[in-house]
């Protein structure tokens, strides 16, 4: 993308009509504003607080930080800014960048209005689906044109039935025992029959005569 340069116009909070433009880097992973302390003390801006930052080399110092009124073809967004120092880059941060309702195109490298998102407890609109998660029942209302998720509400707590679970497995016990229990039945039922079949065939042979067995050479 490079870099993003754009003039914006810089106020008091508290005297509106005292502003002056400033042309500022636009560093999107910058959260505060940085602009040189001395135009922000002509401006009567006063410092509210100080604040630690961390340098890019490591090296951890303090800045005074209090709040400016940003301008923009028409828009306007109260954000922090720190009173930077002689070697401070002068920018605008993405705070500052998100009260004016603004973001940088990636293509052209320009500066245009963001779209800005409401997220609601309402009712949903009617382009709004809901959506339910098949695995832990978690649902979500997403607006299609949008393709953004509108509200998120959380699966139902799963409490465990330790006296359920218990007659579950007492149930599931009782069944491997009298499946176990038919089949050993079936088992001597099988086995009384083959030793009645076998009597049987013993009783017979027993009641017919005893002959000699032929041999081939007897043929």
């Amino acid at each position: 993308m490079g870099t993003v340069f754009a003039t914006f116009g810089v106020a008091n909070p508290l005297e509106p009509g005292n502003q002056t433009a400033v042309e500022l880097l636009i560093d999107t992973g910058a959260l505060y504003s940085v602009l040189p302390a001395s135009i922000l003390k002509e401006l009567g801006i006063e410092p509210l607080e100080r604040k630690s930052f961390k340098t890019t080399d490591g090296r951890r110092i303090e800045r005074s930080v209090g709040e400016a009124v940003f301008l923009f073809n028409g828009q306007r967004g109260t954000s922090k800014v720190i009173f930077g120092g002689e070697d401070d880059a002068t920018l605008l941060g993405v705070t500052a960048l998100e009260a004016l309702g603004l973001e940088v195109d990636p293509t052209s490298g320009t500066v245009r209005p963001a779209t800005l998102f409401l997220y609601f407890a309402g009712k949903a609109s009617k382009k709004a689906i809901e959506v339910a998660c098949p695995h832990c029942q978690a649902k979500l209302t997403v607006d299609v044109e949008l393709a953004a998720v509108l509200s998120h509400e959380p699966p139902p707590e799963r409490k465990v039935d330790f006296e359920l679970q218990l007659k579950e497995v007492t149930e599931a016990e009782q069944k491997r025992g009298e499946v176990f229990r038919q089949q050993m039945e079936a088992q001597k039922d099988r086995s009384k029959l083959l030793e009645r079949k076998f009597q049987e065939s013993f009783e017979k042979a027993k009641d017919q005569p005893v002959t000699k067995p032929i041999r081939d050479i007897d043929l």
